[in-house]
């Protein structure tokens, strides 16, 4: 009884560790242009470099001066995976000059799937950076991390 007590101990330990692995950093930029009023369209460089689109669902200006923007983002990497995520809100904070916003996603960008290495993966990245909404710019730093589904 204790051989399998201990193998299944060990099988247990080994599948942690495993999963555990499947988990990797990713950190990059992000840059890109409104090419509407109600979408941006850019690339990514770093660990999930492409191309990168967000639909704006919807904006809110708060009491404070902030802004919440509430997002949909469309991420195709630059091998054609593509990166599926839940609706994401950032946070602009103005900074005293005429359009120009610090923005910070402050609960990150949720990954919930995609294709390719990214098909039943989960994650988080978060991203901070700036807006210029008065020439339609956006630049963002985000790290984070990716965990991918064994397919065994």
């Amino acid at each position: 009884m204790r051989k399998v007590f201990v193998v299944c101990l060990l099988a247990t330990a080994n599948l942690l560790a495993r999963a555990a692995s499947d988990c990797r950093g990713v950190g990059g930029t992000i840059s890109t242009n409104f090419v509407s009023a109600s979408a941006t369209l850019g690339s990514a460089t770093g660990d999930l470099s492409g191309g990168i689109g967000v639909s704006v669902l919807s904006v809110t200006q708060n009491p404070d001066g902030t802004l919440t923007f509430h997002n949909q983002h469309s991420w195709v990497t630059a091998s054609g995976e593509t990166i599926e995520t839940k609706p994401a809100t950032a946070t602009a904070f103005s900074t005293g000059i005429q359009g120009l916003y610090a923005v910070s996603y402050t609960d990150g960008i949720v990954v919930t799937g995609g294709t390719g290495r990214f098909a039943n993966a989960r994650g988080n990245i978060r991203a901070w950076g700036a807006a210029n909404l008065a020439t339609n710019e956006i630049v963002l730093r985000y790290e984070g991390k990716t965990c991918s589904a064994h397919s065994e």
